[in-house]
């Protein structure tokens, strides 16, 4: 298994997740392992904005977490 790092901006901060994969984790692979991280480590945040109609992974991600991928690398 490779150590991927998914980079990711929360808080005007960049911060890393890393994700054991045997290849390149596709976008919505590495939405699904942040959302459910982020479910455990940090507090659901109050809307800014009407909710988006549209609630994908990515936008549950930033609009319940204030969060959005930046990159994926590898170790």
């Amino acid at each position: 298994m490779t150590t991927w790092k998914i980079t990711y901006s929360k808080d005007e901060r960049t911060e890393v997740f890393e994700l054991q994969s045997a290849s390149k984790p596709s976008m919505e692979q590495a939405v699904a392992a942040l959302l459910k991280m982020a479910e455990k480590v940090y507090e659901r945040e109050e809307p800014r904005d009407l909710p988006n109609e549209i609630q994908t992974p990515a936008v549950r991600l930033a609009e319940c977490y204030g969060i959005t991928i930046t990159g994926i690398t590898r170790d």
